[in-house]
C-alpha cells in the first residue's frame, strides 16, 4: 500500500477525495432514524357508545361493524373486544397489501355500517397500527424518602405532565403505577343479627 501511495499519489487523492464525497452526499441523502420504516397489516377499529354495558356494545356496535368489515378484502383475521363503553376490532391483512388502499375501502366499508349503530354510538375511528405507536424511550422513577404509593401520586401529578408538556412528546403513560384502595368487610354474623331483629 505504501509503495502504491508513493507511484500513484494521485490515484489515491482520488479514491479519499471519493469516499469524502460519497460520505457526504450519503450524511445528507440518509434521514437518521431510529426505526425502520415498515407496513403492519394491522388495523384497529375504535367506536364508543357512552353508558352501554359490554353485552349492550357487542350486540349493538361490534356486530354490526363485523359484518361490515368481514366483506373487506384481504382480511385474514378478526378480532373483537367489547368493553363499558366502547367496542374495538382488530383486523390483520396478509402480508403485502396495500394498505393505503386498504384504508380507503376499510373507511367506505364504515360509513355504510354507521347508518345501522344507535344514536348514542361515536363514530368509528380508524387507527393503523405502525411503528410510530410504540414507545422510543422508558424512564425509571426513584425519589428518596417516598413510598410506592407517594412515588405513583408524584409520577401521575408531575412527572407524566411535565412530559407531555415537552414539544415533540405524543403522548406519556406510566408502567406500575399504584393506587391505594380500601377493602371493607363485613362481619356476617352481626347482619345476620340485625336481619333477625328487623
Amino acid at each position: 500500500m505504501e509503495k502504491l501511495s508513493v507511484k500513484k499519489p494521485f490515484t489515491i487523492l482520488v479514491a479519499v477525495i471519493l469516499v469524502l464525497v460519497l460520505g457526504v452526499v450519503a450524511y445528507f441523502k440518509m434521514p437518521p432514524d431510529l426505526l425502520p420504516n415498515m407496513d403492519f397489516p394491522y388495523v384497529m377499529i375504535m367506536t364508543t357508545y357512552p353508558g352501554a354495558s359490554p353485552e349492550r356494545v357487542e350486540e349493538d356496535v361490534v356486530r354490526p361493524l363485523e359484518s361490515a368489515l368481514g366483506t373487506v378484502k384481504g382480511v385474514e383475521n378478526l378480532v373483537s373486544t367489547s368493553s363499558e363503553n366502547y367496542g374495538m376490532i382488530q383486523l390483520e391483512f396478509a402480508d403485502g397489501t396495500d394498505m393505503e388502499s386498504t384504508l380507503v375501502k376499510i373507511s367506505s366499508a364504515l360509513q355504510e355500517a354507521q347508518a345501522s349503530l344507535p344514536d348514542m354510538a361515536g363514530t368509528p375511528s380508524i387507527i393503523e397500527i405502525s411503528m410510530d405507536m410504540m414507545a422510543t424511550m422508558y424512564v425509571s422513577v426513584s425519589r428518596d424518602g417516598y413510598d410506592i404509593f407517594q412515588l405513583s401520586a408524584f409520577v401521575e401529578d408531575t412527572i407524566i405532565p411535565a412530559l407531555e408538556r415537552q414539544a415533540g412528546v405524543a403522548s406519556v403513560s406510566g408502567l406500575g403505577l399504584v393506587e391505594q384502595s380500601v377493602h371493607i368487610e363485613l362481619d356476617k354474623k352481626k347482619i345476620d343479627k340485625l336481619n333477625a331483629d328487623l
